[in-house]
This record gives C-alpha cells, sequence and structure tokens, in this order.
C-alpha cells in the first residue's frame, strides 16, 4: 500500500456532549415549538438554561418529541418520535437505532431531554478520542494535510482487530474507493495544522463507542488507511 501511516492513542474518554451541538439557532427553534414567548429577547449565554427550564414544564415525552422534531424534522414521522421518545429512557438509541445516519442526532437530543429531565432520562455518553497520526512515506502525508471522514473511519479500522464493529458492517466499503457511511462513524472531527517538521497531524475524533470499543488498550498501530477515490480497485 503506497499510504503508510503511525498513530498514537493520546486519549480515549467517555463525555456527554458534542461541543457546539447545540447553538443559538437550536434553542430558538426549540422555544418556538413550545410557544415561548420574547424568545428573541433572552441574552445569549442565558439560552439553553432557559431552554432546559422551558423544556422541564413539559410532560416528558411531548418534550422529547419536540426536541426530536427540530433536530430531525420530517425525517421522522409522528408516530416515530412518540415511539422514540419513550425508548429513549432505556435505550441507547444512537449505538442501536437501525438508521446509523441517525446516531448523532439522537445523541444531541439524548444530551437535551437530560439536561430537562434527569431523573427519567439517562445520561449519554460517547467518546472523545485524540489521535497522533504520523506519515510514513510522502504519499501518505496528502490525508494528514486534508483529514476526511472516510480516511478516519479506515485509520480507526486499522486500529482495531478484524472483528470490529467498522469492518463487520463496512468491509467493502473498508476495502473499496468509496466508504459514504463514515460519514456517520466520524461524527465529528478537529485536526491541528499539519506539522510539516515531523509529518504528523493530532486529531480530535467524537463518535460513539459502538465503533471504537475494540481501542480501548490500544497505545499505538500502523495504519494503511486512505480516503475515497485514492485507490485503483
Amino acid at each position: 500500500m503506497k499510504f503508510k501511516y503511525e498513530v498514537d492513542v493520546l486519549e480515549l474518554k467517555e463525555v456527554h456532549e458534542i461541543p457546539d451541538a447545540w447553538n443559538k439557532g437550536d434553542f430558538l427553534k426549540l422555544l418556538d415549538k413550545i410557544e415561548y414567548e420574547d424568545a428573541n429577547s433572552i441574552p445569549d449565554n442565558e439560552l439553553k438554561e432557559m431552554t432546559i427550564m422551558a423544556l422541564s414544564d413539559l410532560e416528558p415525552e411531548e418534550a422529547a418529541e419536540l426536541v426530536l422534531e427540530v433536530r430531525l424534522g420530517e425525517k421522522l414521522t409522528v408516530g416515530q418520535r412518540k415511539n422514540l421518545s419513550e425508548e429513549l429512557k432505556d435505550d441507547r438509541l444512537w449505538e442501536e437505532y437501525a438508521e446509523i445516519s441517525f446516531h448523532e442526532e439522537l445523541f444531541n437530543v439524548g444530551c437535551m431531554i437530560h439536561w430537562a429531565y434527569p431523573r427519567i432520562y439517562p445520561y449519554p455518553d460517547i467518546v472523545r478520542l485524540k489521535l497522533g497520526i504520523t506519515s510514513k512515506n510522502s504519499e501518505s502525508k496528502i490525508n494528514l494535510q486534508n483529514p476526511t471522514a472516510s480516511f478516519l473511519a479506515r485509520l480507526l479500522s486499522d486500529g482495531m482487530n478484524e472483528h470490529n464493529t467498522i469492518f463487520r458492517l463496512f468491509k467493502e466499503n473498508v476495502k473499496g474507493n468509496s466508504f459514504p457511511a463514515s460519514e456517520d462513524i466520524i461524527w465529528k472531527f478537529q485536526g491541528n495544522d499539519f506539522k510539516e517538521a515531523t509529518n504528523s497531524l493530532e486529531v480530535t475524533i467524537f463518535t460513539s463507542w459502538n465503533w471504537v470499543d475494540e481501542l480501548k488498550g490500544v497505545d499505538q498501530f500502523e495504519s494503511n488507511a486512505f480516503a475515497d477515490g485514492q485507490i485503483d480497485v
């Protein structure tokens, strides 16, 4: 393989929120659904707290349905929202729901309704993963200078055994040239500037434990990961 990397696992930590997953626009949409008066007059630094308070005045299931409507809109029917508002009390839907493209938003929904109803809805958890990635040849630099979800998902798979969830579900995509589901595996990532002196990049990834649980106990691994469209098949 022309792409070669050495990867150090710098952090594998449980977290309970994705930075900036909820913003001013989201809070205002939710307050509008709740029919909260004069929401636009609320100072920005108080919006989150006021939204949580407004939600907590509703019945828990009603609040959950409104949050689902704001975050997933017409992707869910009224009946589905009703069912999910109950299932979120007991199930880790951000890992278990059949449609994986919904996982990230189901986690964000879980966060909001937990903030409003901490005794009814569980505290959802995901993983923040920090990697130090070093390219071992000149061809490999391109994916550190411009990392993509498809590259990072293949990279994570390389760090685990062949029975890992990513490889089991998407073996053909991992080996092939197109991996559309990678966008649903790598929920959010942030990389610092590529360091020419060391040919390295540090990247922080937010995702569910479902995808990376087998990385527990792994400190370092090698990878031949590539981004979509970079190999001949």
